[in-house]
């Protein structure tokens, strides 16, 4: 496990090195890429440009990564993501948006409200869209070290769904869902918080 998950300060000082590797920044990707286009997604744009852009963004952080300063105290990892996400997605749509052609409408409306989207407001867009990310990534990871019937009573749980109809699902009793639920809540608790602590430093 812990050669699996090994920190992603680690990962990040590896990028930062002149001897950063393919394998480092395909780590990188995956760990990040969702993130990123979720931010992305934030700002309204299509699905097709949302992809166009966070190919972008990711060939920015190539080009950055080696510049940042781990901070912690002024600034979150997730924070400087995604303020460089947004400066690139307003790079991209202003040169669009420059051109005297009439499909360019569409980028000039996308870079006022880009424009329109302040620091602040990126935080906590930041914010919530990681929370949603570590959570999903988290119960993706639980899939392979809790058992189905926990992950069943988890995700019903989710949903609302009443215990008697999850008893019902998993062919239990309704005290034996109640214990799947505890016991997924808490691995599910400790995969967020291993996966806050390494992948926000």
């Amino acid at each position: 496990m812990k050669d699996q998950y090994k920190t992603r300060f680690t990962l990040i000082q590896r990028i930062q090195t002149e001897s950063r590797d393919d394998k480092t920044w395909e780590d990188f990707v995956a760990s990040y890429e969702n993130y990123i286009y979720v931010i992305i997604r934030s700002f309204k744009l299509s699905p097709a440009l949302c992809q166009d852009l966070l190919q972008n963004v990711l060939l920015q952080l190539w080009k950055d990564l080696p510049k940042f300063e781990y901070r912690p105290n002024k600034c979150r990892f997730r924070t400087w993501l995604s303020v460089v996400t947004k400066n690139v997605v307003r790079t991209y749509l202003k040169s669009k948006a420059g051109r005297n052609e009439k499909q360019n409408i569409e980028y000039s409306s996308a870079l006022h409200s880009v424009d329109n989207i302040s620091d602040a407001e990126i935080e906590q867009i930041a914010d919530k869209e990681w929370k949603i990310f570590i959570l999903e990534k988290a119960l993706d990871n639980l899939k392979s070290s809790i058992s189905e019937k926990i992950m069943i009573a988890l995700q019903d749980s989710f949903d609302n769904i009443p215990t008697r109809t999850t008893a019902e699902k998993l062919s239990t009793t309704e005290a034996s869902v109640r214990v799947y639920r505890q016991r997924g809540t808490n691995a599910l608790k400790k995969e967020v918080l291993r996966l806050n602590t390494e992948l926000d430093m």
